[in-house]
């Protein structure tokens, strides 16, 4: 008989099966013999061990709950929260994508959910694959993210067998067509701009890759941004390696807390997260990038194989930069840190209007509810008011709250790029 969860779910003997396909893969189960003859352990115990890292890693696709009831789930959360708003560099270019390709979605990481938005904004037109960490190892989250084609992963585990079952998982969906949404930030921000690129489980997608002979691996480069960062105040007061750094039972009972406060304040008290954001780019071949750059990919090693993701991943990132949206709370918050002083309605609209030419100058998606500068202002005062980041003041003025300046900085910082002189 299956677990509880797992029979809910409805995913238990597939899942299994999945995590039996990649346990005895071939070129793992020659790893796992060179893993025993290094550490002078017996096979099957290895063998044994593989398989239970198997069961940890792989997802469970259940196409029913992912379209139906995972798209709903997603799709109510999503609008509980926010007002999402999508935007396309080039929609056509979107069709061009074959479905003989490897596709992965790649963007930058701005909050946990980004797995929502991501699944719900594609959820129309396939599946997606995509790792997530410690955060979701509660109950149900952990079954919703395996149904909804979630894969774990421990950040910075050394353990060389777990490495090789990721890398062997990542590989076996890319050559079954599986597409997979990747950030490869590796973590979210902890100041609110962007951070370098790891290209980990992209270095694992593109190892056993030939230009010609291999399906082509096309990245679709997103920017995602919102008015609320969920766990922004979170971030600030520790970045993601010192929280993961307290444990197991912190990150579970963190999450349980940041879930029950989220919730009821949306729920209890009616608040609006304002506008999730997300602005789909032109899709960027692996294969035409190696041949434009006369990279003879099959012949490298490893190491000459890093060096040469570390421009395509500068490459790609600066792409996703480019299209990182710019809500309304960002622009609000760009225009009072430059007023210390403080402004009155009139000047603020003025500063407010001026953000949104200048980025709109920078061919940035700039997002105006129903398309007003002044009503957009509005709902951003409001918001801002609402936290506490912003203070009216007696003598008609609206200023940054100082204990609140480096939130405020925060969001300012996800659109500062489009400020900056040219270069």
């Amino acid at each position: 008989m299956l677990p509880a969860d797992e029979a809910f779910f409805g995913y238990g003997r597939r899942y299994r099966a999945l995590a039996a396909q990649l346990a005895t893969d071939p070129k793992l189960l020659e790893s796992a013999a060179e893993y025993a003859e290094d550490q002078g352990k017996a096979l099957e115990d290895v063998r044994a061990r593989l398989h239970k890292i198997a069961l940890e890693i792989v997802p469970a696709f259940n196409p029913f709950f992912y379209f139906r009831v995972g798209y709903r789930l997603g799709r109510g959360m999503l609008r509980g929260f926010y007002r999402v708003s999508i935007g396309f560099v080039d929609e056509q270019s979107l069709e061009t994508v074959s479905s003989d390709d490897s596709v992965i979605f790649m963007s930058n990481h701005r909050s946990n959910m980004d797995y929502l938005l991501m699944n719900y904004l594609t959820s129309q037109r396939t599946m997606l694959s995509f790792g997530v960490g410690e955060w979701s190892g509660i109950f149900p989250v952990r079954q919703l993210m395996r149904s909804a084609g979630g894969y774990f992963i421990r950040r910075d585990s050394n353990d060389p067998l777990y490495k090789r079952a990721l890398e062997r998982y990542v590989q076996m969906a890319t050559e079954a067509r599986v597409p997979h949404a990747m950030f490869p930030e590796g973590a979210l921000s902890p100041d609110g701009g962007m951070q370098p690129p790891r290209l980990g489980l992209f270095s694992y997608v593109t190892k056993y890759f030939d230009p010609v002979t291999s399906p082509d691996i096309v990245i679709i480069p997103i920017g995602i941004n919102y008015d609320r960062v969920a766990e922004d105040n979170n971030m600030l007061s520790g970045n993601s390696a010192e929280f993961r750094a307290r444990g197991r039972s912190f990150i579970i009972w963190s999450g349980i807390k940041f879930g029950t406060r989220t919730l009821g304040e949306v729920l209890l008290q009616r608040r609006s997260f304002g506008y999730a954001c997300a602005n789909f780019g032109r899709p960027m071949s692996f294969r035409d990038w190696l041949t434009h750059h006369d990279v003879d990919w099959p012949k490298l090693d490893r190491g000459q194989r890093f060096e040469w993701l570390n421009p395509f991943g500068n490459e790609l990132m600066a792409r996703v930069k480019d299209l990182i949206p710019v809500p309304p709370v960002a622009m609000l918050c760009r225009v009072l840190q430059q007023a210390p002083a403080g402004l009155n309605k009139t000047q603020l609209l003025a500063g407010f209007k001026q953000v949104f030419v200048q980025a709109r100058d920078k061919n940035a998606f700039v997002v105006l509810a129903r398309a007003s500068a002044q009503y957009s202002l509005q709902q951003a005062l409001e918001l801002t008011l609402l936290r506490g980041m912003v203070r009216f003041q007696a003598d008609g003025n609206y200023v940054v709250n100082p204990e609140k300046q480096a939130l405020v900085s925060y969001y300012a910082k996800s659109i500062e790029h489009y400020f900056e002189p040219d270069k």
